[in-house]
């Protein structure tokens, strides 16, 4: 007989190792690798409530042979992996962890703005290689350049938007945003935000950073007429996901001077293969999709994910549904 909750990873990975160490003892919980042999996958997951899934898709077929399911949990803020409507069809409800994660996506966010506007990588290297500023400077004023009082358009005002906003104003920026959502003018009061067109955004912004999910609406979202209505001295940050900016688009404005520079966290392939055109500019910092691999996100991850199938089991009402765009 298997476990009501399951927490489907690999058993040596070093997050369902820690969600060993924090996940409560009190409820009938127990992992499954999604290495092991199929009869014995099938076995452990057929009496499963709540499943957290460690950023591994379940399929379809799979939550058909687990008739007690109520509860899908992603460990991560995407989902895309997931058809969440057929899952609905099934009466599974799907929760993702975008508080958790929000945090950490933010303050990698700011921190993209400041390796491309104070061209960090470059002086690193610069000192590593004995070129001191050389690298990290040219012209007469070295094109390194303040965050402060910039103003900022935030693509998303969801939970990693909001704390992008809430960060910004320690640099006092004139922060704008766009969303398909209704916030509370309560809400941008509190983060010094005004909501305002795509089209104005990306016309005033000094900085464009988008904070929303993949899907049919969201990909390409970013692509030429929109980095064309940037300004030349504009940057693009990108921490959500690679899909969401057309690549040979940005890689093209990038070139022809159309922005002046990116900062992405996600690319449209993973890993960024080596021949990449961005990896070779010198106005683009890549890091490896690691926004959101914080430690602390980590353990709010695991922690929310047990506290919400503790809800399922007991019937309760579910935190952090999917809410779809489409």
């Amino acid at each position: 007989m298997g476990h009501s909750v399951i927490y489907y990873g690999e058993h040596d990975g070093a997050r369902t190792v820690r969600a060993l160490e924090l996940g409560p003892s009190d409820l009938d919980w127990g992992v499954v690798s999604p290495e092991a042999p199929e009869r014995e996958r099938t076995a452990a997951l057929v009496d499963a409530v709540a499943v957290i899934t460690n950023g591994l898709s379940i399929t379809s077929e799979m939550l058909s042979k687990m008739p007690r399911m109520k509860l899908l949990q992603v460990m991560s803020a995407g989902f895309d992996q997931l058809d969440v409507p057929a899952i609905r069809e099934m009466g599974i409800e799907v929760c993702n962890n975008s508080p958790a994660i929000a945090r950490s996506v933010a303050e990698h966010a700011i921190g993209m703005m400041m390796m491309v506007y104070k061209r960090l990588p470059q002086g690193v290297d610069g000192v590593k290689t004995g070129m001191w500023q050389k690298p990290a400077k040219s012209g007469d004023f070295g094109k390194v350049y303040e965050l402060s009082g910039r103003t900022v358009g935030i693509i998303g005002l969801g939970n990693i938007g909001t704390w992008v906003a809430r960060m910004l104003q320690g640099f006092q920026t004139t922060t704008l945003y766009t969303d398909i959502r209704e916030f509370s003018s309560e809400h941008e009061r509190e983060l010094k935000v005004t909501r305002v067109s795509m089209d104005e955004l990306l016309d005033r912004s000094d900085i464009v950073t988008v904070h929303v999910p993949l899907s049919s609406s969201t990909t390409g979202l970013i692509g030429r007429s929109e980095l064309a209505a940037m300004k030349s001295d504009a940057i693009f940050i990108n921490t959500c996901r690679g899909p969401v900016h057309n690549e040979s688009e940005l890689v093209d404005a990038l070139d022809r001077g159309l922005i002046m520079g990116a900062g992405l966290d996600v690319t449209e392939i993973e890993p960024t293969p080596i021949d990449s055109p961005l990896l070779k500019m010198d106005n683009v910092v890549v890091t490896p999709h690691l926004a959101g691999s914080s430690q602390e996100r980590v353990d709010r991850a695991i922690v929310f994910s047990f506290e919400n199938a503790r809800r399922a089991l007991n019937g309760g009402t579910l935190e952090n549904v999917v809410q779809l765009p489409d």
